[in-house]
Order: structure tokens, then C-alpha cells, then sequence
């Protein structure tokens, strides 16, 4: 208990002090949302969007729901501000176990917020546009569905962010855009819309879509090992 008490106070304390870079967090969600929620809300159906453009978008947007903006973030390269707060950590000490449970807690916090705010956003301004557009129970499970991606996407996030250094986690953040890129443009060309996939499954199944909940386990699955594996490795890595 004292650990997670800990981990609330490295959390509250780096909110208060980014607490202005907030601003840009709200700003990006709604903007991301306003610019999927047109591209969506133009077509008469949802189920002819087979533009990778909109896989490519929901690809790359949704795991951003999982941190908020902060000094840290905006400065990892120039500065390699992960390594630094590392570093202050272990001269405190601070445990390691601390430190992941307080990103964890982050991740948890910039998941509500920035999911209300991205998620909220979009089905406001489709609404608006194409009132057809959405069932609200399925735009939950619909929400839920990519949270699983999220989870599984910000578990490869935060190995990178705490394992390397700015400049690596910059080249492997450009990588990872390749490839979803390529993922989505390859899943159209043979008639797959992951856009289309997962509305369709929410509609049918509601709660009890096999997609979501296949995409909620694999996605806390897949965070579970990633946060064991840092937490191996980050014992071990010289900050030096």
C-alpha cells in the first residue's frame, strides 16, 4: 500500500507541474476527434468508409489517449527527460516497481480523460452530421474495442520510454507509424477496414462481441507482460 500511496504522489505531483501542458492534451483530442469525425460524418454510410486513411487514423490517434502532454514528453529527445527522471528516482530511492505503478496510474488517468475527450468528440460531431450514424450502446462497445488496442499499443510505449534513450524512442515511434501505415493500406487492398470490422461487430453483438472482449484481453494481457518485462530490465539498466 505504502508503494501505490508513493506512486499517487509522483503522479499528482508531475500533473501539478505539467498542469499548463494539459491545455494541449484537450486541444489535440479534440481536434484528432473533429478531423476523424468529419472524415467519417461526410460518407452516407459508415459501412462504405473502406479508405485506409481512416485505419491509418484510429491507428495512430488512439494510443496518444494514453499519456498526457507533459515537459517530459516535449523534451525527451533534446534532453533524454526519461533517463533524467530515472535517474533522480533511483537517488532518492525510489523503487522501480513505484515508478511503473505510478505510470500506470497515468496511463489510467490519460485513458478516462483523453477517452472522453477523443471518443466523446467523435461521436458528437458524426452525430451531428449523419444522426444515422451511431447506436450509443454499440458506440461503447465500439469504444471499448480500440481501448484493448490502446492498452497493448501504450505497454510498447512506456518499455520504450523507460528502457531507451530520446533518440531511439524517436526512431522506433517513426517505425511503429510505418508500419501501421502499411498495415492499414495492405488490410484494404484486400478488403479489410478495421473502421468498418469493429462498428459492425459492436452493432451486432453489442456486449458480447468477440472482438472487444478478444481486444480488452490481449490488450491487459499484453500490458501485464510488457509493464513484468520493464520492470526486469529497468533493475538492471545503467543510467550512467
Amino acid at each position: 500500500m505504502e508503494r501505490w500511496k508513493d506512486a499517487w504522489f509522483i503522479f499528482i505531483k508531475d500533473l501539478q507541474n505539467d498542469r499548463l501542458y494539459l491545455i494541449w492534451n484537450v486541444i489535440f483530442m479534440l481536434y484528432a476527434s473533429l478531423m476523424l469525425g468529419i472524415f467519417i460524418g461526410t460518407r452516407e454510410e459508415v459501412e462504405l468508409v473502406m479508405n485506409p486513411m481512416s485505419d491509418f487514423m484510429m491507428l495512430m490517434i488512439v494510443p496518444f489517449t494514453g499519456f498526457f502532454f507533459s515537459r517530459r514528453s516535449f523534451n525527451y529527445i533534446k534532453e533524454n527527460s526519461y533517463t533524467q527522471m530515472l535517474r533522480y528516482y533511483r537517488e532518492l530511492p525510489i523503487s522501480v516497481r513505484t515508478v511503473l505503478r505510478s505510470r500506470l496510474i497515468q496511463l489510467g488517468a490519460a485513458m478516462l480523460l483523453n477517452g472522453i475527450l477523443f471518443y466523446g468528440g467523435l461521436y458528437l460531431v458524426t452525430y451531428l452530421m449523419n444522426s444515422n450514424t451511431w447506436d450509443f450502446g454499440a458506440f461503447i462497445v465500439f469504444c471499448f474495442t480500440w481501448t484493448g488496442y490502446s492498452l497493448l499499443i501504450n505497454g510498447v510505449f512506456i518499455f520504450c520510454e523507460l528502457l531507451m534513450s530520446g533518440k531511439v524512442y524517436l526512431g522506433l515511434t517513426f517505425l511503429l507509424m510505418l508500419v501501421l501505415g502499411v498495415t492499414a493500406i495492405v488490410m484494404n487492398l484486400n478488403g479489410v477496414n478495421l473502421m468498418t470490422f469493429t462498428l459492425e461487430s459492436s452493432r451486432r453483438y453489442l456486449v458480447l462481441s468477440p472482438i472487444m472482449w478478444y481486444s480488452l484481453v490481449v490488450g491487459g494481457l499484453g500490458l501485464t507482460y510488457l509493464l513484468s518485462l520493464t520492470r526486469r530490465r529497468l533493475i538492471k539498466r545503467d543510467l550512467a
